[in-house]
């Protein structure tokens, strides 16, 4: 070979390493612009999900606050409703209405073996101690109740049957808020 084909092949080889130089340059150019545009498309999407999270959230927390609100001006409506059927119970008579044994009958419904009644944990009993069933229990001096002492029942527990029954059905509207799709 002559030493001018030398000069020609060793320059044709330089020039094909600078172009491949070249190609990787571009090549790494375009990779790292499509991958950076790719993370900030994924970080744009984070960010839309995580606004519309919080934006679900505070609508979530606006319909339960306001829930709390109607039921606890449903409770109020309640307890003075409550307070007006016990000054009215106040005016009735004190005439025998049940017998010792209907009263012992009544007391005794509704309890669980044991004892156990309403929880507010899974520990601790919603209130004391539940009394035993006998002779006189919430009756009169005589082991009867008087027409005072059911209406006074009545009341209390149309009172609490209401305001659990408002509160359950909140609950249920709150739950079917959360499960429906926007």
């Amino acid at each position: 070979m002559t030493p001018r084909l030398y000069v020609y092949v060793g320059a044709a080889l330089v020039v094909a390493a600078m172009a491949s130089a070249g190609t990787w340059r571009v090549q790494e150019w375009r990779w790292t612009s499509k991958t950076t545009a790719e993370q900030l498309q994924r970080e744009e999407a984070a960010r839309l999900a995580e606004a519309a999270r919080q934006s679900d959230a505070l609508q979530q927390r606006k319909f339960s606050d306001q829930s709390a609100g109607a039921h606890a001006r449903t409770v109020a409506t309640l307890n003075a409703q409550l307070g007006d059927a016990r000054a009215h119970v106040a005016t009735l008579s004190d005439r025998q209405c049940l017998d010792a044994g209907t009263v012992r009958l009544l007391n005794a419904t509704g309890r669980l073996p044991g004892g156990v009644g309403l929880r507010t944990s899974a520990s601790h009993l919603a209130g004391p101690a539940a009394a035993p069933a006998g002779p006189g229990a919430d009756a009169g001096a005589g082991g009867y109740a008087t027409e005072r002492d059911t209406a006074a029942h009545i009341a209390i527990c149309r009172a609490s049957y209401a305001t659990v029954a408002h509160q359950l059905n909140k609950i249920l509207d709150i739950e079917e808020s959360r499960g429906l799709p926007e």
